[in-house]
């Protein structure tokens, strides 16, 4: 393994990886569309009777130790709890411009000019959000909603480009070398644009978690968020834009840590339907497509690091997630993905959520995952997930996509000085291969 030190990076996490060089292979064809409905139904039927004495003590509502009982928000102490009243939420600040370029903590110095948007101005949703400029908007489209990782920000899915490194060769994480772009290629929210939609990205602030109170950078220097922080803001945020657009379809894309906020958020707010709470949706109504990039939907690099005592968000996040090396179901992922994954895909049947029949209002939500294959031998190129991590089981209900090990991030994008340092995880968000099977499940 020729990864060092220096990946105890951006997700406080130890990359891992080991790929013997540059990849000249030709890209395989993405292999087709494995959903059907009807086959889903199977499936669920099949694990309803596979699992039925777990499914019968099974809980989809939120895990206890992650209920706040401190009503403190603002302190760096506060680890591993849904930050649920926004008004303290120390990462519930709306921008007050957009920058050309990017101007995310482990993003900055980019040469590129970025796709126009402003604060998100929407009923209801009083965090950040970059709402896209959209001069032609296909009404007939989803409104997609951008959903970023880790560290990041709505720059995740923008262009990147850097002068002082284009058209040089640069190392990433996972032990290979790559030639940055020399031109600056198109990303995936300035395609969307073209392509009609109107897009959201939202934006959980991530630069906000130094400005909590009694905030240590040598303890989270990377500036990590866990479900907790993330996930209250993307509920409301996802509320707010189906509420305010009740005859149209939503569809969400999410990268990295943002696909398990997406998950979880999803799971919040149908639990809030189903308690008949004033003011809420079903999501599962609206939702077209969840697109899952790069997900940790069964562990991450170095989930066997938690500690569930932990106040680090860096270390609280690793104990939601599990460890990919030897996953086994921790409390968070209980909660999303039921005995044998199969409340994963919530709706792909048209009738079927977290335990609960008839509960799709009469809509069928299409399922992707997307991450990078495994390299021979049982390592992995990917900086934080693998086939298997990223995956869900669920055949026919969820098309489990893989891009190759030549599509990764080629623009320099992420980590300040070490730009590129995990180019293998963005390409799913980043990559040619990556943004075009996304515009074609969104299209479908």
């Amino acid at each position: 393994m020729r990864s060092s030190l220096p990946a105890l990076l951006a997700f406080g996490l130890l990359a891992c990886g080991d790929d013997g060089g540059n990849h000249t292979t030709k890209p395989d064809a993405p292999p087709p569309d494995t959903t059907s409905p009807s086959q889903c139904k199977m499936t669920i039927a099949a694990k309803e009777t596979q699992f039925a004495t777990q499914l019968a003590s099974a809980s989809a509502a939120d895990p206890a130790v992650m209920i706040d009982t401190s009503g403190d928000q603002t302190a760096a102490a506060f680890g591993g709890n849904y930050r649920d009243n926004l008004a303290v939420h120390p990462g519930c600040q709306p921008r007050t411009a957009y920058a050309a370029n990017t101007s995310e903590p482990f993003s900055n110095g980019n040469d590129a000019t970025v796709p126009a948007g402003d604060p998100a101005v929407i009923a209801g949703y009083s965090c950040a959000a970059k709402a896209y400029t959209q001069a032609a908007e296909d009404t007939t489209k989803p409104i997609v909603i951008l959903v970023h990782g880790n560290s990041a920000g709505v720059t995740s899915f923008e262009e990147f480009s850097k002068a002082s490194i284009a058209g040089t060769q640069i190392a990433t994480s996972s032990g290979f070398m790559f030639t940055v772009d020399s031109t600056t290629r198109p990303q995936l929210a300035t395609k969307l644009i073209a392509a009609g939609y109107k897009v959201y990205g939202f934006d959980a602030r991530t630069d906000r978690v130094a400005a909590m109170t009694g905030y240590d950078s040598s303890t989270n220097a990377f500036l990590n968020m866990d479900h907790g922080w993330g996930v209250p803001m993307l509920e409301s945020l996802i509320k707010a834009v189906m509420k305010e657009n009740p005859t149209r379809k939503i569809s969400i894309v999410g990268h990295s840590l943002g696909v398990t906020d997406i998950r979880d958020a999803l799971r919040r707010l149908y639990n809030e339907h189903k308690a008949g709470v004033q003011g809420s949706v079903n999501p599962f109504a609206q939702l077209k497509d969840a697109i899952y990039l790069s997900g940790a939907n069964h562990g991450v690099v170095a989930g066997n690091n938690c500690d569930i005592n932990s106040t680090n968000m860096k270390v609280t996040v690793l104990c939601e997630m599990g460890d990919r090396a030897a996953f086994t179901p921790t409390y968070f992922s209980d909660a999303n993905n039921g005995p044998g994954d199969i409340w994963a895909t919530p709706c792909a049947d048209g009738d079927y959520a977290f335990g609960d029949h008839d509960a799709c209002g009469g809509n069928t939500v299409q399922y992707t995952t997307v991450t990078m294959k495994d390299i021979a031998g049982g390592m992995f190129q990917d900086e934080f997930v693998s086939e298997a991590a990223s995956s869900l089981d669920m055949p026919g209900c969820v098309d489990n996509q893989l891009i190759t090990l030549d599509d990764y991030d080629r623009s320099g994008y992420f980590f300040l000085n070490n730009n590129g340092f995990f180019a293998s995880h963005f390409g799913s968000a980043r990559s040619d291969a990556g943004t075009a099977l996304i515009l074609t499940k969104l299209a479908d």
